[in-house]
């Protein structure tokens, strides 16, 4: 059963093409959007690295959907901390009452949740995955993202699996 409306960041997008479980947003989500800022980083921009054609497809595929920020003003004042993309992804989402940011950034996630906005990240997404049954392996995955250079402590990575 999908459940959940989210927004994503580049980041999110990113990881999960990596490790190659990207078409768990099809199958996890009730609806997925992008803002501009996004698809501009990671299919313009990005064109050719991890990510950029499974979102140029998901796009053109219908399901993830583009949808524009409003509140110009409140991007930019997020993006003297953040990124573009980012500051799109939780004003998208405060905008449109949407249950998730997948972001991974901890600065990020700090300002989504002072203007209380859910967030789930590329390892949030994994668990819920698994909660909901989907087969997959978590250990290998977060070995293979922080291979591909995704970001995970080691005082996480030993929190994760210590009971593996």
């Amino acid at each position: 059963m999908k459940v959940f409306r989210v927004a994503v960041d580049s980041s999110c997008l990113i990881g999960l093409a990596q490790i190659e479980i990207f078409g768990l947003l099809k199958e996890m989500f009730a609806e997925t959007f992008i803002p501009r800022a996004v698809y501009e980083e990671v299919v313009v921009k990005g064109r050719g690295e991890a990510g950029s054609t499974e979102t140029e497809f998901a796009v053109k595929d219908g399901w993830i959907s583009m949808k524009t920020v409003n509140d110009e003003i409140a991007v930019n004042a997020l993006t003297t901390n953040l990124g573009k993309g980012e500051s799109e992804v939780i004003i998208l989402c405060k905008e449109s009452g949407f249950d998730y940011a997948l972001i991974d950034e901890r600065t990020a996630r700090e300002k989504a949740a002072l203007m209380g906005v859910n967030t789930m990240g590329t390892l949030g997404v994994m668990d819920l995955a698994i909660e909901m049954g989907f087969a997959i392996d978590k250990k290998k995955l977060v070995k293979q993202l922080r291979k591909a250079g995704f970001r995970i402590s080691d005082k996480l990575y030993r929190r994760m699996f210590s009971n593996n």
